[in-house]
C-alpha cells in the first residue's frame, strides 16, 4: 500500500523546485528513449518534435544497470514524501530532492545532471548582491497571430515566474564585472523567438557599450515555430551583435547545457571565443531522433554529447558544475585589461615559479595523467639565476652532429608539457580546431606569466608509449595546427603574447591528414603568424622538423636548446634522396648544419639556450630559470615597440635570409 502511494507521489515535486527541469508527470515511469514529454520546441529541420530528453539525455550518454531503489523513510502524508523525494532519470533511484541542491543540482548516487533554473544558475556563479537583470519585462510578440500563442506563453510566464525563456544582467564573479545570460527550458523549451532573440543582442550590445565581457549559457530546443521567419531571423540578428562584441576586442564564453540544439547551436552557443560544456550534454543542430528518421539508422552511444563534441574540436572544455564559477573567474582574470604586453616591466612581479610541486605533479602525470594540470602553489622568491654559456663554451663541447640529433630525440628529455608547468601559471589547456577535430600532438591554452596573460603552443610527443601513441609522437595533423592558429588568433584579439614550443620529427604524413589539407594548414599559419601584431616567441627544445616545426616558428626570435636540432628534413631522409642510403645519416647531420650551432653561425636563430646537462627533469629548475630569465628580456624589449614594429621586425627577420 505504502509502496504504491510513494509510486505515485514521489517521482514528481513542486514546480518551484530547481530539480523540476528533469522530473516526470506523477503517476509515470522516467522517460525512456522515444517516449518524451512533447514540447513547444522543435529541431531547426522543421520536424515537429523536441530533442531528445531521454534518461539517457538527462543526464549525459551511457547509463549504470539499475540497483534496486531504497525505500523512502516513513512520512506523516503523501505530500511530505512528494516534498521530499524525487526519481533521478538516470539511474532511476530515489533521491533526496535537498540532497540534489546541495549538490549543485547533480544526482548525488550516478553523477547525472539535472537541469537548473535560470535565476538559481545566477545565484551560483554570480556574488551575493552583485546581480542587475536587464529587460526584465517585455510584452508577448506573436508576429503572425497564431491562435492559441500568446496563452501558452501566457501559461508559461504562470508557471515558470519568468517573463521569457532568458534573463539577462550584469554581475560579478569573483569580482570581476561580467554580462550573463541564462537559457531556462522550462519556458516552451527555450526556444528562440522574438524576445529570446531581443534579450541576448541587447545585452551583448549593452556589453558593448559597457566594454564587458559576455557568458552565455545556452539550453534551448531550437526556434519557437509559433513565430516563423521571426524566429529564424533571431539567428542573424545574435550572431550580427556578437560579431560587433568581438571586433571590440571583447571576450565571450558560450557554456553548453542539456540540450543545446537547433537554431540556437546555428548561432550564439557556438560563437564564443572559450566554449565549454557540461558533462554529457546533447548538443547538437538537428536532433537524434530527426536524424535517426532521416538515414534510417540508429546513433551510436554518445553521439552529439558534449564529449563527442570534444573529441571532434567544437568545445574547448568540459567543465564541471562544481568547477564552473572558479574557472569563469580564472578566464575572466585572464581576459583583464589590467595586464598587456606593452606593460611589461620587469619589476611589476618579483617572484617566479618554483618547481617543488613540479616533481611529485610529473610523477603523477608520467603514471597515466595527460592533461597538463595547474599547480596549487609555485610561487617563491625568484634566485639563483645560471648565466647562459658562452658560445665558444657551448662550441667546445666538440660534440658530434649525429650525438646531438640522437640527444633531441630522447625519450627522456622534456616535453612541451613540461616547459609550461615550470615556466607559466593558471595554465588552461583548450581544445579543438573548429573544423574537425582536437589533437594530442599540439597542446595550447591560455596561461600568465610573471601575471601577464600570454598565450602559449607546444608540441608535445608525449612521456609515456602510452601518451606517445596517442599524440603520435609529436606530429600534428592538420586539426592540430587549425587550433594553434585559432589560439594565436585570439591572442592577437586580446593582446596577448605566443609562446611556442617545437618538438615535432615533421608533420603528421598520414593519408587523412593529406584529405585534411596538410599542406594547406601549415600554410595558412605561415600565412596569419607573419603579421600578428603581437610578439611571437619560439623555443626548439628538441627535434624542429621541417615544415612540420616551421608552422610554429614565424616568430620575432627563435631560440635552441643546446641539443635540440633544425632540419629540412631527418638525416635519414635526406641520406637517402641525396645518397640513396639512409645509413649514412651521421654524415647528412653534419653536413645539413642543423645543430643549434650551425643554426646560429648562420642567423637562423637568436639564442642557443645551454644544457649542462640534457634537458631531463632531474635539471629542469636551471633550465627552466634561464629560459625565464631570457623570456622575461624578450618581453622587456618588446614592450618598447608598437605593434607595428613587431610586424616589421618579423618580417625583415625572415625578409633578409
Amino acid at each position: 500500500m505504502f509502496k504504491n502511494l510513494f509510486k505515485k507521489t514521489y517521482t514528481t515535486i513542486n514546480s518551484k523546485e530547481n530539480t523540476e527541469g528533469t522530473s516526470v508527470k506523477e503517476g509515470t515511469a522516467p522517460a525512456e528513449a522515444g517516449n518524451v514529454p512533447e514540447t513547444e520546441a522543435v529541431q531547426e529541420t522543421g520536424a515537429q518534435t523536441a530533442p531528445d530528453t531521454s534518461a539517457a539525455a538527462e543526464a549525459g550518454a551511457g547509463t549504470k544497470e539499475k540497483e534496486k531503489a531504497p525505500e523512502p523513510p516513513k512520512a506523516s502524508s503523501p505530500q511530505e514524501i512528494k516534498d521530499l523525494w524525487r526519481r533521478c532519470n538516470k539511474c532511476g533511484r530515489p533521491i533526496l530532492v535537498q540532497a540534489v541542491k546541495d549538490n549543485d543540482y547533480i544526482c548525488p548516487e550516478c553523477g547525472g545532471y539535472f537541469r537548473v533554473h535560470a535565476y538559481r544558475r545566477i545565484e551560483m556563479l554570480i556574488d551575493e548582491g552583485t546581480f542587475e537583470e536587464w529587460d526584465k519585462e517585455m510584452e508577448i510578440v506573436n508576429p503572425l497571430n497564431f491562435p492559441g500563442y500568446e496563452k501558452k506563453v501566457s501559461a508559461a510566464r504562470e508557471k515558470t515566474n519568468l517573463n521569457e525563456a532568458v534573463v539577462a544582467g550584469k554581475g560579478k564573479i569573483f569580482g570581476y564585472d561580467t554580462v550573463i545570460a541564462v537559457c531556462d527550458c522550462r519556458f516552451l523549451m527555450s526556444s528562440m523567438g522574438h524576445n529570446v532573440g531581443e534579450k541576448i543582442a541587447r545585452a551583448v550590445e549593452r556589453a558593448t557599450k559597457e566594454q564587458l565581457p559576455v557568458i552565455i549559457f545556452a539550453a534551448s530546443g531550437g526556434a519557437r515555430m509559433q513565430e516563423g521567419m521571426i524566429s529564424l531571423m533571431q539567428m542573424a540578428k545574435t550572431s550580427a551583435a556578437l560579431k560587433r562584441h568581438s571586433e571590440a576586442g571583447l571576450l565571450y564564453v558560450s557554456v553548453l547545457t542539456e540540450p543545446t540544439t537547433g537554431g540556437v547551436t546555428a548561432s550564439f552557443a557556438m560563437l564564443g571565443d572559450i566554449i565549454l560544456a557540461e558533462p554529457g550534454a546533447l548538443i547538437g543542430f538537428a536532433g537524434p531522433r530527426v536524424i535517426e528518421q532521416t538515414i534510417n539508422q540508429k546513433l551510436p552511444e554518445g553521439f552529439q554529447r558534449a564529449e563527442f563534441q570534444l573529441e571532434h574540436g567544437f568545445v574547448d572544455r568540459i567543465t564541471e558544475r562544481h568547477d564552473q564559477k572558479k574557472l569563469l573567474g580564472q578566464i575572466l582574470k585572464l581576459h583583464s585589461k589590467e595586464h598587456g604586453w606593452e606593460k611589461w616591466s620587469d619589476e611589476r612581479n618579483s617572484v617566479r615559479p618554483s618547481v617543488s610541486d613540479f616533481l611529485s605533479s610529473t610523477a603523477t602525470w608520467l603514471a597515466g595523467g595527460s592533461e597538463v594540470k595547474p599547480a596549487k602553489s609555485r610561487r617563491a622568491p625568484f634566485s639563483g639565476i645560471m648565466r647562459q654559456k658562452t658560445l665558444d663554451k657551448i662550441k667546445g663541447r666538440q660534440r658530434e652532429a649525429w650525438d646531438t640529433v640522437r640527444q633531441s630525440r630522447s625519450a627522456g628529455r622534456l616535453t612541451a608539457t613540461d616547459y609550461i608547468r615550470i615556466l607559466f601559471d593558471n595554465f588552461m589547456e583548450m581544445h579543438g580546431d573548429r573544423y574537425f577535430g582536437d589533437d594530442g600532438a599540439v597542446v595550447g591554452g591560455v596561461a600568465s606569466f610573471y601575471g601577464m596573460p600570454v598565450t602559449v603552443i607546444g608540441q608535445e610527443r608525449g612521456h609515456s608509449p602510452k601518451d606517445s601513441m596517442k599524440r603520435k609522437f609529436g606530429m600534428p595533423s592538420p586539426e592540430g595546427y587549425r587550433k594553434a592558429l585559432r589560439l594565436m588568433r585570439q591572442a592577437e584579439k586580446f593582446n596577448r603574447p605566443i609562446i611556442c614550443f617545437v618538438d615535432t620529427p615533421g608533420a603528421y604524413p598520414g593519408m587523412e591528414a593529406e584529405e585534411r589539407g596538410q599542406g594547406e594548414a601549415i600554410a595558412r599559419n605561415l600565412f596569419e603568424m607573419s603579421d600578428m601584431k603581437v610578439p611571437i616567441l619560439t623555443v626548439i627544445t628538441g627535434q624542429g622538423g621541417s615544415g612540420g616545426a616551421l608552422a610554429l616558428a614565424v616568430s620575432n626570435e627563435v631560440w635552441m636548446l643546446e641539443n635540440s636540432t633544425y632540419s629540412i628534413l631527418s638525416p635519414e631522409g635526406f641520406a637517402s634522396i641525396l645518397w640513396k642510403d639512409a645509413k649514412r645519416a651521421d654524415e647528412a647531420a653534419k653536413v645539413m648544419k642543423i645543430t643549434a650551432e650551425d643554426l646560429y653561425d648562420l642567423g637562423m636563430i637568436e639564442r642557443i639556450i645551454s644544457e649542462d646537462q640534457p634537458a631531463t627533469a632531474e635539471n629542469i629548475e636551471v633550465i627552466g630559470q634561464i629560459i625565464d630569465k631570457h623570456m622575461r628580456e624578450f618581453f622587456k624589449s618588446c614592450a618598447q615597440r608598437t605593434p607595428e614594429e613587431i610586424v616589421k621586425q618579423r618580417y625583415d627577420r625572415f625578409r633578409k635570409i
